[in-house]
């Protein structure tokens, strides 16, 4: 049985969990790499950066993401459908962390931790799996599974179901999509944010980096 002072986590995946940023910026250089015919002409230092900003930290929905880029490079040599299938191998540029693997298998000793995200369940479950992570939580609640997308709460609603404590607090980097509707349900937030991004109602707490929860936890509970 949970220790009755502690609380449920819900965790993002994405720039929360996993360095979805950094795993996207080594999927595009390998893409570049394997299109490189595609590229002729453009300017190699700028078509990285291009990419990103189209990317938008993978908060664009993908087929539109998808779409875009094939307008700005039609010489792609993929259709909207092959090209999301390409981008599905992201997962495979994820990189473990050890430094968070220890603060999760030390969390996980008195509190309850879930998963709550966005996206496709197999890439999504594919970044837990290249991190390592996939073992720390109790559920995964991934809403092309459940059926409803942040920052709808009844995603939320669907995990607080499962929820051991009453006292719950979200952890995730996107202010729309989690501190928003989580801070409307009342639960207590963590917003990851390295550069400090100014919002209209602050979180309960602001970090600079996920490896600062464990502090930040023994503030709040």
């Amino acid at each position: 049985m949970l220790s009755a002072n502690k609380a449920s986590l819900l965790f993002d995946i994405d720039n929360t969990l996993v360095d979805r940023d950094a795993a996207f910026n080594a999927y595009i250089q390998n893409f570049i790499s394997r299109n490189q015919a595609a590229f002729s002409g453009e300017d190699m230092s700028l078509l990285q950066a291009e990419m990103i900003a189209l990317d938008c930290h993978g908060r664009k929905d993908r087929k539109l993401f998808c779409q875009e880029l094939l307008q700005r490079f039609p010489r792609l040599p993929y259709t909207a459908e092959s090209l999301w299938e390409d981008h599905m191998s992201l997962p495979d540029f994820v990189k473990p962390d050890s430094v968070l693997s220890e603060m999760l298998e030390r969390l996980s000793l008195d509190y309850q931790l879930m998963i709550i995200s966005n996206g496709s369940a197999h890439v999504q479950r594919r970044k837990l799996q290249s991190a390592g992570l996939t073992d720390y939580f109790e559920h995964i609640f991934i809403s092309a599974e459940v059926g409803y997308a942040k920052p709808d709460t009844r995603l939320f609603s669907h995990a607080l179901s499962y929820a051991y404590h009453a006292s719950v607090v979200m952890i995730g980097d996107d202010y729309i999509n989690d501190m928003q509707p989580a801070m409307a349900m009342q639960l207590k937030t963590v917003f990851v944010s390295p550069e400090n991004e100014t919002v209209a109602v602050r979180p309960d707490r602001v970090l600079s980096g996920i490896h600062d929860l464990e502090e930040a936890l023994a503030c709040m509970i």
